[in-house]
């Protein structure tokens, strides 16, 4: 009786390791799974944080791009104006000869 009792648990204990073990198998696969999703968030966190900076450094270089052209435009407008004014100036005098 004894024996018989101990085969049944046996039994039972080996048809438990049998549910137990591919369970086990998944946890672990699922925590691997995890930290590489883990890092991978924290790998877009850096991309982001980086990408960031680049949008705020290209914001800055783009003002200064821009506020430079103006003053450019600026000077090209005077240089104009100026060679406009010496035309005006020089017609009168070339037509009086």
């Amino acid at each position: 009786m004894v024996s018989l009792v101990d085969g049944v648990l046996l039994a039972a204990l080996v048809g438990t390791n049998a549910c137990v073990l591919p369970l086990y198998l998944k946890l672990k696969r699922l925590d691997r799974a995890q930290a590489e999703y883990g890092r991978a968030v924290a790998a877009s966190g850096h991309a982001l944080a980086s990408a960031g900076e680049a949008v705020r450094s290209f914001t800055g270089e783009g003002r200064e791009v821009l506020e430079a052209l103006s003053r450019k435009i600026d000077e090209a407008r005077a240089t104009l104006d100026a060679l406009e004014a010496g035309r005006r100036a020089a017609a009168p005098a070339e037509g009086g000869r």
